[in-house]
């Protein structure tokens, strides 16, 4: 990859590549642990650690407004100075370090105890290493086409998941709804953090958007998509499995989609859906390390990190064989140590990052008018690199939204979905606190609440998903500026 190419990828690609980012490593390593903690509550879990990812996006958005076209290695130079600067992004590279480590090693131990149980460890992390060599050569632009192709498959199956487990239900499993202390609902919360505050890693490809505006609604998109997800994922754990049994699994979420029959002959779903996981969790651990490989080069002022591939893959190799012994050291590493970490470094990270780009004006809007038209012309010479030719770009993302979108909806401005949105997070925190006080008290103050929350979780990823509809409608506008 030349240090000149201009990696471009569509924001509903930047989008989905968040939600893999979130949700790949969730449904192996997170889940039994909130069981145990929250049990019946423990689907509620995941709004904190949204609202976590969220305040990140939202700093990482005002970043790339502030700096465009520099991703968050290069930013963080510029804030702190160069000597600063390196040290700070030293700490960033020590949390990728670990997070590949924790990752790999995770998903090669689920591996090799469902598919390949007489494989020996090293095989595995060997084989996938070659696969992270191969994509170090490339660009994001490629992991995200990769998932963009298998993320639907993804989506579909955990939607999907009440309908083909609907005889396995046991509704009475379920209640009764928000009785949890809220001691435990704060340290389960906490786990998910945790997890959720690798969304930091999305900095890392802050250039490879154009619009700012495309870049914050695929943030909101990916996170919330990502919530609901995992949310309804756990909530099915529990309805089919109850409270107690998930909680001293390893890998419940295998043992749900092992209930999946359909009909006499096919019952062993759960092979294909493993051909789902599978790549969306590697497009993750994909996404981490060339992250970490844009790190390590940005330290010597290089975009091109295809001279370090090679090297620090082996390196990785090394490090994971070596780091731990056993499935249990790699779970409560993942999800004991993780929440420790992002909360030693992140919180100051962002509010130094914020704090500091304040000293920076931002671009003036009369420059950026001027050099529109060659941004225009350069995007799309990127567009015709990646096969997406600015008509058939328009095609794609205009005439498509006006089709689907239509009619008034079409004419409501993206501010407006924006704080519709955050208007329904807000109403997702009041029920959780109203229901976590009467909860106890009235079962059935409990259950609505409880109700309430889902349909506003809902309603927030419907939300979103209008909102990055409509930033979409900025490739229309683009063309007719020049």
């Amino acid at each position: 990859m030349s240090a000149n190419t201009q990696i471009i990828i569509s924001h509903r690609q930047f989008a989905w590549l968040i939600c893999s980012l979130l949700t790949g490593g969730g449904l192996l390593s997170l889940q039994h642990e909130l069981v145990r903690i929250a049990q019946l509550d423990a689907w509620m879990t995941y709004l904190l650690p949204t609202l976590y990812a969220l305040a990140i996006a939202f700093v990482l958005t005002r970043l790339a407004n502030r700096f465009p076209r520099k991703h968050l290695f290069e930013i963080v130079s510029i804030v702190f100075g160069r000597f600063f600067g390196t040290i700070v992004n030293l700490v960033i590279l020590l949390h990728l370090w670990l997070i590949l480590m924790r990752n790999l090693k995770a998903f090669n131990q689920f591996i090799g105890t469902t598919l390949l149980p007489n494989t020996p460890p090293g095989i595995l992390v060997m084989l996938f290493m070659l696969l992270l060599i191969f994509f170090g050569r490339t660009s994001i632009e490629v992991a995200a086409r990769v998932n963009e192709l298998f993320f639907p498959f993804f989506f579909l199956q955990i939607i999907l998941s009440p309908l083909v487990l609907s005889n396995e239900v046991d509704r009475q499993l379920i209640t009764p709804i928000l009785t949890l202390d809220l001691k435990d609902y704060t340290f389960a919360s906490m786990l998910g953090i945790g997890w959720f505050g690798d969304v930091l890693v999305a900095g890392a490809f802050l250039h490879t958007l154009w619009n700012v505006k495309q870049l914050r609604s695929a943030f909101r998109h990916g996170i919330i998509l990502s919530a609901l997800l995992l949310s309804v994922s756990l909530f099915m754990l529990l309805i089919v499995l109850g409270p107690i049994i998930p909680g001293n699994m390893v890998y419940p979420n295998y043992s749900l989609v092992q209930h999946i029959h359909i009909t006499d002959f096919l019952d062993r779903v759960d092979l294909f859906i493993l051909s789902i996981w599978y790549p969306i969790t590697g497009c993750k651990i994909i996404m981490i390390y060339l992250a970490f490989l844009t790190g390590i080069a940005s330290l010597f002022k290089q975009r091109d990190y295809t001279v370090i591939n090679s090297p620090i893959s082996l390196f990785l190799l090394l490090t994971t064989t070596l780091a731990f012994k056993s499935t249990t050291e790699v779970l409560s590493f993942g999800e004991l140590s993780s929440p420790v970490i992002v909360a030693c470094y992140q919180p100051l990270l962002l509010i130094g990052l914020l704090a500091g780009s304040l000293r920076f004006p931002k671009p003036k809007q009369q420059e950026q008018k001027g050099r529109e038209p060659s941004e225009s012309h350069e995007n799309e010479g990127d567009e015709e690199i990646s096969g997406q030719h600015p008509e058939r770009t328009r095609g794609r993302y205009g005439a498509t939204t006006s089709k689907k979108v239509g009619g008034r909806l079409s004419r409501i401005p993206a501010p407006v979905w924006t704080g519709t949105g955050n208007a329904a997070l807000i109403v997702c925190v009041v029920l959780s606190a109203v229901g976590l006080t009467l909860g106890p008290l009235y079962s059935k103050a409990g259950t609505a609440c409880g109700a309430g929350y889902a349909f506003f979780l809902l309603a927030a990823y419907l939300v979103s998903h209008m909102e990055m509809r409509k930033a979409a409608d900025y490739n229309l506008r683009r063309p007719s500026s020049r």
